[in-house]
């Protein structure tokens, strides 16, 4: 039942004098990955000082182990309320009643009216089973970023093909440059997979059809073909593997290297002035290959099923909801003024302080143009579970251990049994 109906049931059993559901003070549990945790600490005191009554502890995890320790926090029954999401583990969550749909606890019509301002990409990766069970705290795309001064430099085009990619990187390497591609390489990291799917989306690849059955394994489908070109590129000694995107922005600012694939708001702190010396040299192009698009996904805010379930807390957790993801988005608005994060709400790319801010850092039509053109990942209740399986595959394929064929059709082999398995439960 849906906490609105519940809510009407007991004021109609009760007096016109009843007390709201709030009338005594609520902690919510709010659980979170280690970002920029000062910046969540502020807005949830911001929260708290316009909902008196209302207090939120914070609980943070390091994003690698962020999903396991979730899912063992709630299947311990740990009291937590309102969680961050990622579009990765949503459907696995909702199939096994984590969850709830943002209609169980929201006033009607209003997710409707919310999502209306959301980006395709993000709608989707925040919708299971047709409901809508989180609202972006975070929107982003996968980017293929460069070094302006160095291609100038070199007489060298912006590669619009991972063709020219390699071409460009040989001419580097052949004047002096060691490796002129750098290239987050951590196989424990759920972003290693999207990023090689969003150079597949380039190339105008599809991982799967209708059914969800495999598509990659196929020579000719474009997935195959990126990792045949990223195992190419590391034979070629271009690539320098690093393992993480805090370590590729300093490296990108010696002028050791110049092209890397990694989240877009990476751009603003390679951009940023006050602390990085090539700053104003990086810029994003479209993703290399035939359609140029790329991956797009959402992180959001998530209510828990045992949250929804109890009236009060559940009008507290959607106020909380509401206020970091609702209008008129000033808590997302804040992330991409401070910190350069995007955002799944539309509106945002006409905001003047939006445009002034990320115009320091970024060209703000292009990263529209990008966003306009991004598609959703496919995501199901066992793709964690496969990714997890295939990044490894992934990463041996790319240094040489094993052949690409034999990691597609392993990666094929392993999503046909998983499918399987979750259509006989």
């Amino acid at each position: 039942m849906h906490v609105r109906k519940l809510l009407a049931a007991t004021a109609l059993a009760g007096s016109l004098a009843v007390q709201p559901a709030l009338a005594q003070d609520i902690t919510l549990e709010f659980v979170v990955w280690n970002y920029s945790l000062e910046t969540v600490q502020d807005n949830v005191a911001q929260f708290e000082a316009e909902n008196p009554g209302i207090k939120v502890n914070v609980t943070d995890y390091a994003w690698p182990d962020y999903n396991d320790s979730l899912i063992l926090r709630i299947r311990g029954n740990t009291p937590t309320d309102v969680v961050y999401g990622g579009q990765d583990w949503l459907p696995a969550w909702g199939a096994a009643g984590f969850i709830a749909p943002l209609d169980a606890i929201a006033p009607e019509g209003a997710i409707e009216e919310l999502s209306q301002d959301i980006a395709g990409f993000a709608l989707s990766d925040v919708t299971y089973n047709d409901e809508v069970y989180g609202l972006p705290y975070y929107s982003d795309t996968i980017s293929f970023i460069y070094n302006k001064q160095i291609l100038e430099d070199n007489g060298i085009a912006v590669p619009t093909t991972w063709e020219e990619v390699t071409a460009a990187a040989e001419q580097l390497k052949a004047g002096g440059m060691d490796k002129p591609i750098i290239y987050e390489y951590d196989q424990e990291l759920p972003n290693f997979y999207d990023a090689f799917v969003a150079q597949a989306y380039g190339r105008g690849a599809e991982m799967f059809d209708d059914n969800r059955e495999p598509l990659f394994a196929d020579p000719g489908n474009g997935a195959f073909q990126q990792l045949e070109w990223l195992a190419d590129a590391w034979s070629k000694d271009l690539v320098q593997p690093d393992p993480h995107e805090s370590t590729i922005i300093p490296a990108m600012n010696t002028g050791n290297h110049a092209f890397t694939i990694v989240y877009t708001y990476v751009l603003a702190a390679l951009n940023d002035a006050a602390t990085q010396p090539l700053a104003g040299q990086f810029a994003i192009a479209p993703m290399p290959g035939e359609t140029h698009e790329t991956l797009g996904f959402a992180k959001s805010y998530v209510v828990t099923a045992s949250a929804a379930a109890d009236p009060a807390r559940a009008e507290a957790a959607w106020k909380f909801v509401e206020f970091m993801a609702g209008k008129p988005y000033t808590v997302a608005k804040r992330w991409a003024v401070e910190k350069g994060l995007g955002f799944g709400q539309l509106p945002l790319f006409e905001d003047p302080d939006v445009i002034d801010a990320w115009g320091k850092w970024a060209d703000v039509a292009a990263l529209g143009e990008q966003a306009a053109i991004a598609r959703a990942g496919d995501y199901t209740e066992y793709s964690s579970i496969w990714a997890a399986y295939f990044r490894p595959l992934l990463a041996q394929a790319m240094v040489g251990e094993t052949p690409v064929a034999d990691v597609m059709e392993d990666g094929a082999r392993r999503w046909s049994e998983l499918k399987e398995q979750f259509a006989n439960r």
